[in-house]
């Protein structure tokens, strides 16, 4: 198992789009968190009573759902070039079985998620609070249980979106499929669904946002660790459905 996760891994890594996929998301997450939270201060003079609620954790984690399409992309292009050209059939042969094929890939994706969500995530939160100047928070407060567990949330919230990403790829067999639904969904759908319905909260981006923001009002009162859970339970289904396709189908 381990030499099939380091020739994935190792794949992975020389496909040009992948990296790239992650400096850009490094790039417009940190650059969009400090650009729009940076007249925020102004806003908060101006307004005794919006500044007395205030509160720069939530405002800090803006830059997570404007960067959390990184990872949808990252988990969609990690995966496509597989069925680009039959390359999946070369895979094959290479790792045998199918079973080994999907953990060594679905291992790859969850590690290289992880390692851009922990340089992402806490820079672009730091980006925010340096932004809102005298609003922002201290850096000694950074290194709070609270904040510190709610930064952990955010970067399990975008290696569980990179694997939803990857899982509904295999099932699809192409990027563009995955793209539509999950960009639609993080960007816009469950927002609006959520206007309609409290049980837009089961949804996997508003149930895996309860990880590192504070609970959805209305909503249907999911904790932090229910709404992981919940997200969790998406991921696990999508793979298990993908790895009885792909097991199913010619390669």
């Amino acid at each position: 198992m381990l030499l099939s996760v380091r020739s994935e891994g190792r794949k992975l890594t020389t496909l040009p789009f992948v990296p790239l996929a992650v400096l850009a998301t490094f790039a417009v997450t940190v650059g969009l968190s400090a650009i729009a939270s940076q007249n925020t201060p102004a806003y908060l003079d101006a307004d005794p009573a919006l500044a007395a609620a205030f509160d720069p954790v939530e405002e800090g984690f803006n830059g997570v759902y404007m960067g959390q399409l990184g990872m949808v992309v990252l988990g969609v292009l990690a995966v496509s070039s597989e069925f680009t050209n039959t390359q999946v059939r070369t895979s094959l042969m290479a790792v045998p079985g199918r079973g080994r094929f999907l953990v060594s890939k679905a291992l790859v994706v969850a590690l290289m998620a992880l390692v851009a969500s922990l340089a992402v995530v806490p820079s672009a939160f730091v980006a925010t609070q340096a932004a809102l100047g005298d609003y922002g928070l201290e850096l000694g407060a950074l290194a709070e249980a609270d904040v510190l567990g709610r930064l952990a949330g955010a970067v399990l919230y975008w290696t569980l979106l990179a694997l939803l990403a990857a899982g509904a790829t295999v099932i699809a067999r192409n990027a563009v499929a995955p793209l539509a639904v999950l960009g639609a969904l993080v960007l816009a759908l469950s927002h609006v669904l959520a206007e309609f319905t409290d049980y837009a909260e089961l949804l996997p981006d508003r149930a895996g946002q309860l990880m590192f923001l504070e609970a959805f009002e209305p909503g249907i009162g999911l904790s932090a660790v229910q709404g992981g859970l919940v997200m969790a339970a998406w991921v696990a289904g999508v793979w298990l459905l993908a790895a009885l396709l792909f097991h199913r189908r010619d390669a």
